[in-house]
């Protein structure tokens, strides 16, 4: 394994122990918890990029349209957690609701499965 994705996969973990303690810790927050998810999410995708292709995209952009090409059993989870991230930051911010955390780990979840370390 390189030293890419070595990082990616420890950077994904880390994401992912973010929001673990977020859960843990806070009972809002929704919106972090969104964001950590999300990150956990792009970095194992890139972590899989270097795998299989020795690079990672580097924005989100080509990664959305690269994901949608090359790993279609996560594009649609990937692409909804992308906007749930968005919307997290972007617009709902700290009216973010605890359903949509949940949907949003579900997303993670099958990603994990489909795109395992």
């Amino acid at each position: 394994m390189t030293e890419d994705a070595e990082w990616y996969k420890a950077q994904s973990e880390y994401n992912r122990r973010v929001y673990e303690r977020l859960v843990a810790d806070y009972d809002d927050m929704a919106d972090w918890k969104v964001v950590a998810l999300f990150y956990s999410a792009l970095h194992r995708v890139n972590y899989w990029f270097v795998v299989r292709t020795g690079r990672a995209p580097d924005n989100h952009t080509k990664r959305n349209r690269s994901v949608r090409r090359e790993m279609q059993e996560v594009f649609v989870d990937y692409r909804d957690l992308y906007m749930d991230s968005v919307r997290a930051r972007y617009r709902d911010g700290f009216r973010v609701s605890d359903d949509r955390r949940k949907e949003a780990h579900a997303r993670l979840c099958r990603i994990e499965e489909k795109l395992p370390f």
